[in-house]
């Protein structure tokens, strides 16, 4: 594990927008001139759009699959359907398909000229990728910068038997453009793990203690199973988003097709729901059709669950990770361990209800959003911390009992998780204003049952809210809704940032923020003393309080700028 390569200091605060803050921030000392290894490997260049002596004249040149003809186009048309259908049905009095025989003529062209186009070398120091037909690309990448070799196939690529390569070396991969990324698509599947074998067998140079048995016992066909996907985790979908956002594109899609919309709510049993529900009056039938639409889209989640993480499995291949996931579109991710720098729990108070929770990496070389690499999806909280602390090596920062904030922090919870109550409320009563006595029954039941809501939320991020200083790691946890667990190693540290808002001096409460070039690049430790801030910096790394030289106590470092005073 690579210690900080370069200081830099993040200015922003998850948990303090208010205007008005202060923003102290510090270098980690000695970084400032001599970047690490490391840290030159991750912001340096990895592709390069024309470098002739990275060509191996000696090594052979490849060609994607043929059958990438098939699948291609046969993707793209899947992903167009919704166009198509709405054509069709626009157009089904017409007599002339020009339309539809246009758009699929230029798909399979579009394919052929990239299978065309499209050609790969795996040479001795270097891999080339060439690609593009009327804008001409070349790929190289160094042998020796290869960190990961995943691959991923949907439907038609195992009909077809093919997969998706893709080459990554660091966090750089995270901010490529597709015409910048070392990718296949689509070879034969017969030859991945060939391929993969050959582009990670350098991993014996980069760590000399990796034996040859090692290497035997490691490679990509072993590895120890550290967790299995079980049909069981699917009860945690439905309290999630992922069944609201697939039933909100099937709207707009029946909405957008007037006919098959009208035929749904036309159906006996949609009919039969919506007439006992108005004749259970407001706020009932309100309620009624909010759980009504939450159960419809509990099915949708269960299924799209099962589809993206069906036949899940984590296993550790040595100095890998090694994840894999899905049924029509099956993803393969190889983390290296050496850029791992921590990892996060989420716990958001909708999965921890039914004692469920996520696990995500915390390391550099991923990829944000939606294509983020994920080491457990939404599973039991046991088997999150047995994992986490599996990933770890030591199962201390998951379970240590965390140090409580100053009551002030406490306070500013309730107070800031109240202001959605006050709109909500305002709402309730402009609607009683407006519709005269009938509305009533919003003002005695939405009014109450909102203030408990934010209520219990709140007291929730009373709850999860503290901190824990371990040798060389910290544990921050903060939020409800979205709540999370931070475990973060101080060797990826790279700088440190205290901010105070304006409400915050006067809690005499600060936000601590590490910066770190992996994961989401910053994490905060939210409203903990400020007289403690730039101590718990200290402890982490230490020195990094002497650029300010001031006299007093050693071991009581604070910012002249905060506002702060030694003891």
């Amino acid at each position: 594990m690579s210690g900080p390569g370069t200081a830099a200091g993040v200015t922003a605060g998850p948990d303090d927008d208010e205007a008005g803050s202060s923003v102290d921030t510090a270098r980690a000392p000695g970084t400032e001139s001599a970047p690490d290894q490391e840290a030159a490997e991750e912001t340096a260049p990895t592709d390069r759009t024309d470098d002739a002596g990275a060509v191996d004249p000696e090594a052979p040149w490849h060609r994607l699959s043929w059958r990438m003809l098939l699948v291609d186009p046969l993707g793209m048309l899947t992903r167009l359907l919704p166009l198509f259908l709405i054509s069709l049905w626009l157009g089904s009095n017409r007599n002339n398909y020009w339309f539809e025989i246009g758009v699929i003529s230029l798909i399979v062209l579009g394919s052929l000229l990239r299978w065309l186009s499209t050609s790969y070398q795996v040479g001795r120091t270097h891999i080339v990728l060439k690609k593009g037909f009327f804008s001409r690309n070349v790929v190289t990448v160094s042998r020796q910068r290869i960190r990961s070799v995943d691959t991923e196939s949907d439907l038609f690529h195992r009909v077809m038997r093919v997969s998706i390569v893709e080459v990554g070396t660091g966090r750089a991969d995270s901010g490529k453009s597709d015409a910048e990324r070392f990718r296949l698509n689509a070879i034969d599947t017969a030859q991945v793990e060939p391929l993969r074998d050959e582009l990670l067998k350098h991993r014996r140079a980069l760590d000399p203690t990796l034996s040859e048995e090692d290497e035997e016992q490691w490679g990509s066909k072993y590895g120890e199973d550290i967790s299995r996907w079980r049909v069981t985790w699917a009860r945690f979908a439905p309290f999630s988003f992922l069944g609201f956002g697939v039933l909100l594109s099937l709207w707009l899609l029946t909405w957008q097709m007037g006919d098959m919309h009208d035929r749904v709510m036309d159906l006996a049993v949609v009919e039969a729901t919506v007439s006992w529900l108005d004749s259970l009056g407001q706020p009932w039938a309100l309620v009624g059709e909010v759980i009504a639409v939450w159960m419809v889209a509990g099915v949708l989640a269960i299924i799209t669950y099962a589809i993206r993480y069906g036949k899940y499995a984590l296993t550790d291949r040595g100095q890998l990770l090694y994840v894999q996931n899905g049924i029509l579109r099956r993803k393969h991710q190889a983390l290296d361990k050496a850029r791992l720098r921590g990892v996060e729990i989420r716990l958001p108070v909708y999965l921890r209800l039914l004692g469920g929770g996520r696990l995500e990496p915390i390391m550099t070389g991923t990829k944000k959003g939606a294509a983020a690499s994920t080491l457990l999806p939404q599973a039991p909280i046991k088997d999150v911390r047995r994992v986490a602390a599996r990933i770890l090596g030591d199962p201390t920062p998951v379970t240590v009992r965390l140090r409580r904030h100053p009551w002030k922090a406490a306070r500013r919870r309730i107070t800031r998780g109240l202001l959605p109550f006050w709109v909500v409320a305002g709402l309730i009563v402009l609607v009683r204003i407006d519709s005269g006595p009938s509305a009533d029954i919003w003002v005695q039941w939405g009014i109450p049952a909102a203030l408990v809501f934010f209520l219990a939320l709140s007291v929730d991020r009373i709850r999860m809210l503290g901190h824990a200083l371990l040798p060389d790691v910290l544990v921050s946890s903060s939020g409800s809704w979205t709540a999370k667990r931070t475990v973060l190693e101080a060797e990826g540290i790279i700088g440190w940032t205290v901010t105070q808002s304006v409400f915050q001096r006067s809690a005499g409460v600060a936000t601590v923020s590490a910066a770190t070039p992996a994961g989401n690049g910053v994490y905060s430790v939210v409203d903990m003393d400020a007289d403690e801030a730039w101590a718990l910096a200290e402890a982490l790394t230490p020195g990094i309080t002497d650029v300010w030289h001031h006299d007093g106590d050693p071991d009581v470092r604070s910012s002249p700028s905060m506002g702060l005073r030694p003891r």
